[in-house]
C-alpha cells in the first residue's frame, strides 16, 4: 500500500525526459508516451529513489505555495497513477 511514508522510483521500463518544464515518459512494453505538465514534472523528477513521498510533496509545497496537506494527498495520488501507468516503482 502506498504511503507518504512510500519512496518512489524510476521504473527499469520507463524511460523519461524532463524538456522545457514538462516531462516525456516512455513505456515502450505498453506501447505509451505519457506527457506530464510542470508540476508533474518536477514530481516525476523527485522520485528518484531518495526521497518519500512526503519529501515530494514539501517540496511542492515550497515551490507552488499549496498547502502541506493538499500537497501529500496530490502527490500521493499522482505518484499511484504513475506506478499503475508503469512508469514508477515504489519501495
Amino acid at each position: 500500500m502506498l504511503t507518504v511514508d512510500s519512496i518512489p522510483s524510476y521504473s527499469a521500463s520507463a524511460i523519461g525526459r524532463v524538456l522545457d518544464k514538462e516531462a516525456v515518459v516512455v513505456v515502450p512494453a505498453r506501447g505509451k508516451v505519457n506527457v506530464l505538465n510542470e508540476v508533474g514534472a518536477r514530481v516525476w523528477s523527485l522520485c528518484d529513489g531518495k526521497h518519500t513521498i512526503r519529501a515530494i510533496a514539501a517540496v511542492i509545497c515550497r515551490e507552488y505555495a499549496v498547502d502541506e496537506a493538499q500537497a501529500e494527498e496530490d502527490v500521493l495520488e499522482f505518484v499511484q497513477d504513475l506506478v499503475t501507468r508503469g512508469m514508477l516503482v515504489v519501495a
